[in-house]
């Protein structure tokens, strides 16, 4: 069964979007809105993103698409557990994973655990 059609905000920010990053956009979206229903989901057309927040722990992630691919920020990303050095960034706090094409479902379960961690890691702070 597929996605059901994102709502016109989602489709007006990936208007001007290569097809592949539109795609993988939407099945990151659809992933993200599938395994946490709970996510509150909102457009930003001025950071050019979608965001995702958490009603109990604040914003925990967002997609940005860009021209060659899309990002999947953490705005605490640098507190995230990363044995494996997956996420990439150099700012203070936010890391992100990049993506050329829909996830994968080994990168889909690699996304959830980032997410999982995230939340949790909203739970544990003050910080919302």
């Amino acid at each position: 069964m597929s996605a059901p059609a994102p709502p016109d905000e989602v489709q007006q920010l990936l208007a001007d979007h290569p097809p592949a990053v539109a795609r993988a956009t939407l099945e990151l979206r659809h992933l993200l809105r599938t395994a946490y229903p709970e996510f509150q989901e909102r457009v930003r057309t001025g950071w050019h993103s979608i965001n995702y927040r958490h009603p109990q722990v604040g914003f925990v992630c967002g997609l940005f698409p860009r021209e060659t691919g899309v990002t999947l920020v953490f705005e605490r990303g640098t507190q995230l557990p990363d044995p494996d050095g997956l996420l990439r960034g150099t700012g203070r706090t936010v890391r992100s994973l990049e993506f050329v094409a829909a996830p994968t479902s080994e990168e889909a379960d690699v996304i959830a655990e980032f997410v999982h961690q995230a939340i949790a890691l909203g739970r544990r702070s003050d910080l919302r």
